[in-house]
């Protein structure tokens, strides 16, 4: 990169001094001179780094950082964007970008295609689930990060990429040339009816297009039979207000309330109302379906049904993200996202936690470290919830909380930060086996070896299941010595520091006696041999989860999304729970009563 000369970094810090120094005045007059003095320090901060530090350092890299500096002591959410991020913003809130159409990941080190989309350049070029990416336009992967691989693989409609690809069974890469394309992202990936006649509908983002595309989808639910609805917005990070107003009035009775925002200047101080017919029948019972990762307009939609009894919250509570963000473009190619007010539900609750809120005057005990820290986590396509289970995860803790009513039905609600479900509902847990393998990608990297054989017998439709024979096929595909999974259990990561310990000892000289390093190895021996026996013994114990795991990634490898979530949902226990609850007239009215909302701390999930 070009160093621009010491005369071009003193004009564009003498126009910063010149510009605080009028403002300095104007804001004296005013009678708020005190912020200006301390602008103006900043100024001459800048100007005395330009002078005299050791090393000439661009104008626009010491302004940028001065300005992200700002993040340390503002909420986690305020950024300041400098060029290609501006362009990573518009694909979030338009929903499209100039791609070749492939969900990727980075699996043992190498660049791999999760699934291609369909309908898309990559799908036409025949790319599919398990390729490496090799090289992109000459350049080797290696080491490359997902974040840099997106950047390189995406760019303008029309414009063409080179990669290389790595695909089992093959002696050499193959080249593939493709033209980008604009890749729309579905705001709604997958949408059908569940037994029961209940309509699901899993929402991933809220863009410019999701209530047009929620909309369709409804609609095509309705005639094809739903009397009942499941609105999943789990793991969905929000997005645009004007989508959850207008999503939220898909359900919800002309003229309610969905959101009010509040700040410290008077314009941001709004009330934003239903304005159409709903979609779907008031009197239709609904449930929407949260966790930790629902936030910003996921939690706005989901206030906003509970406020107005409309229908049950489900889950685990959200994310807590409860700010306004405005775009504020500061030239042609930077950008300030400022934070400038906070949202309420329509009984009064502000969604936002206190520790998404500003960090100034705060106590450092109680603030994130970092803005990542502090961020809703982004469902990838083989996260699942490995935490251990107890007694508090199927109840509501309000201790602290302020209380709210209701709307229509007077139910009690908390400020609890985030939205707490009516049910709570917690995730799937693994057990220790079952994380080892889900995250050593064990049956991702079987299916894409397997697939080919599987479609050569039989086409792979929604029907699928992976068979005894399979299981068998996958159990010795563990044994491979591409493979040779062993679990890494707490004794099995004892062994070997135990062995290690010894190797090191011996290096040292510092050997054991002869007898007592034989009986050492002895039982070091007999335990790994009773180690080797529990795995055995813990894959019969899981043999129903390989089934599963070997169904779904033959499913997604063979037609992604929209034939693995149908099989997905079986064991979902929060969409089970849901569905039930939906099939349940009783109890679902029982749940909207003002009589369980009393007591939350009794309010248990469906088991």
């Amino acid at each position: 990169m070009r160093i621009p000369s010491r005369s071009s970094i003193y004009f564009t810090l003498s126009s910063v001094l010149v510009l605080l120094s009028f403002a300095t005045a104007v804001g004296q007059a005013a009678g708020t001179g005190s912020f200006y003095r301390s602008a103006d320090r900043l100024g001459r901060v800048l100007q005395r780094i330009n002078d005299s530090y050791v090393e000439e350092i661009p104008s626009d890299t010491l302004v940028d950082a001065a300005i992200k500096g700002l993040s340390t002591v503002l909420d986690p959410h305020t950024s300041y964007f400098v060029d290609k991020e501006v362009d990573d913003l518009k694909v979030h809130t338009e929903a499209q970008f100039g791609g070749l159409g492939i969900t990727i990941g980075v699996r043992e080190n190498v660049l791999t295609v999760i699934s291609p989309l369909d309908g898309t350049p990559a799908q036409r070029m025949g790319i599919q689930a398990g390729d490496r990416i090799v090289e992109i336009d000459g350049k080797s992967t290696r080491g490359i990060t997902v974040d840099d691989a997106v950047s390189k693989l995406r760019g303008k409609p029309g414009t063409k990429v080179t990669i290389k690809i790595w695909r089992t069974g093959l002696t050499e890469p193959l080249p593939f040339t493709i033209t980008r394309e604009i890749i729309k992202i579905e705001s709604v990936p997958w949408a059908g009816i569940l037994p029961g006649k209940v309509g699901y509908l899993k929402l991933v983002q809220f863009a410019k297009p999701t209530s047009d595309e929620v909309e369709a989808a409804l609609l095509k639910l309705k005639e094809q039979g739903a009397t009942s609805y499941i609105l999943d917005l789990r793991w969905n990070p929000g997005g645009l207000l004007n989508q959850a107003v207008e999503i939220s009035e898909l359900f919800l009775p002309k003229g309610r309330v969905v959101v009010s925002t509040r700040g410290r200047v008077s314009s941001q101080n709004i009330e934003m109302e239903s304005r159409r017919s709903p979609v779907i029948d008031t009197g239709t019972p609904l449930v929407v379906i949260v966790n930790g990762g629902s936030a910003s307009a996921s939690e706005i939609v989901a206030g906003a049904i509970q406020d107005w009894d409309r229908g049950v919250i489900l889950g685990t509570q959200s994310f807590g993200k409860g700010s306004v963000q405005t775009l504020l473009p500061m030239d042609q190619t930077h950008l300030l996202k400022l934070t400038m007010a906070y949202y309420y539900t329509p009984s009064g609750r502000c969604i936002n936690k206190r520790e998404n809120s500003v960090r100034w005057g705060r106590d450092s005990a109680a603030a994130p470290d970092t803005v990542a820290d502090n961020a809703p986590k982004k469902e990838s396509e083989d996260e699942l919830d490995y935490g251990e289970s107890s007694a508090s995860d199927t109840l509501l803790d309000t201790t602290g909380h302020q209380s709210f009513r209701t709307k229509v039905l007077g139910r009690k609600v908390w400020d609890a930060g985030g939205i707490l479900p009516d049910m709570r509902v917690s995730a799937r847990r693994l057990t220790l086996w079952q994380q080892d393998v889900e995250r050593k990608n064990l049956f991702f990297r079987w299916a894409i070896q397997a697939r080919a054989k599987i479609q050569a017998k039989k086409k792979i439709d929604g029907s699928f299941r992976a068979s005894d024979a399979l299981i068998a096929d996958f159990r010795t595909f563990l044994a491979t010595d591409s493979v040779k999974f062993t679990f890494d259990s707490p004794q099995a990561r004892l062994l070997k520091e135990m062995r290690k310990l010894s190797k090191m000892d011996s290096a040292r000289g510092e050997n054991l006696p002869e007898a007592e390093r034989k009986l050492l190895n002895t039982r070091l021996d007999a335990l790994q041999e009773a180690l080797d026996k529990a795995g055995e013994s813990l894959f019969e114990a899981n043999r129903e989860y390989v089934r599963e795991g070997l169904t779904r990634e033959i499913l997604m490898a063979a037609g992604g999304v929209s034939l693995a979530t149908p099989f997905q949902l079986e064991s979902d226990p929060q969409v089970i729970a849901a569905a039930a609850l939906l099939r349940d007239p009783v109890r679902y009215r029982q749940v909207l009563s003002p009589a369980a909302s009393a007591a939350p701390m009794d309010t248990t999930a469906a088991k």
